[in-house]
C-alpha cells in the first residue's frame, strides 16, 4: 500500500466524522514529508489536525485528529478527572493536552494509553485496559472493550466498512472532498 492509500485509509473515519481521532504506525523508508504536507494541508481544510512523531528508529506515529471533537471529549470532567492522574494539566487546554501526548509517545518508555480517549474510546475502557493490562477484555478490535460490548462491535464496525469503502473511492480517483462528500449522502449520521 503507498503512502496516500494509507492515509486515506487509515484516516477515513475520522475524516468522515465518525469517529474523533485516528493513529496508526508506518515505517520510515514508507514515509514522505512531502506528501504528509499535502495531507495536512488537505486535512486542515476539513477542521482536522495531523501530527507525525518518532515512536522508534524504524516507525513513526501519525495522528489524526478531529479538533472541535476532540475539544469536547477533553472538556469532559470524567475525562479531565482521569487525565489530571495521569499528570497532564487539562487547564491548559486541547493543543498542550495534544502536545505532551506526542512528547510522551516519543519519549518511548512506557506508551500512553490515555491517548484512546482522543481515538474515541469510551474512558472506562481505557481505565479498565490500564488496570488489566490489555487482558481479560469482553471485545477485542480497534480497542479493547470491557464495557458495552455491542456499541463497540458496531462502532468497530462502522469504522472498518467506511475505511474500506473510502480506499476504494479513492483508489477510483475520488477526491478527499468527493469521498466525504459521497460518504455524508450514503452514511448521514
Amino acid at each position: 500500500m503507498c503512502f496516500d492509500q494509507m492515509m486515506i485509509q487509515y484516516s477515513a473515519p475520522t475524516l468522515c466524522d465518525i469517529k474523533p481521532g485516528n493513529l496508526f504506525s508506518i515505517k520510515n523508508v514508507n514515509f514522505s514529508n512531502s506528501l504528509f504536507r499535502k495531507w495536512e494541508n488537505e486535512f486542515c481544510s476539513h477542521g482536522l489536525s495531523t501530527a507525525v512523531v518518532d515512536r522508534s528508529q524504524k516507525t513513526k506515529l501519525v495522528l489524526v485528529y478531529n479538533r472541535t471533537w476532540v475539544h469536547k471529549i477533553l472538556s469532559d470532567k470524567s475525562v479531565q478527572s482521569y487525565l489530571d492522574g495521569k499528570g497532564y494539566k487539562t487547564e491548559l487546554g486541547t493543543p498542550k493536552i495534544i502536545r505532551s501526548l506526542l512528547s510522551r509517545i516519543k519519549q518511548g518508555t512506557n506508551f500512553p494509553h490515555e491517548i484512546g480517549v482522543i481515538l474515541g474510546y469510551p474512558v472506562e475502557d481505557v481505565i479498565a485496559f490500564e488496570k488489566f493490562q490489555g487482558q481479560q477484555c469482553k471485545y477485542c478490535g480497534y480497542w479493547k472493550s470491557y464495557s458495552d460490548v455491542e456499541k463497540a462491535r458496531q462502532c468497530q464496525c462502522r469504522y472498518k466498512c467506511c475505511s474500506g469503502m473510502c480506499k476504494k473511492m479513492f483508489d477510483a480517483g475520488y477526491s478527499v472532498h468527493q469521498i466525504i462528500e459521497k460518504y455524508k449522502v450514503r452514511y448521514s449520521r
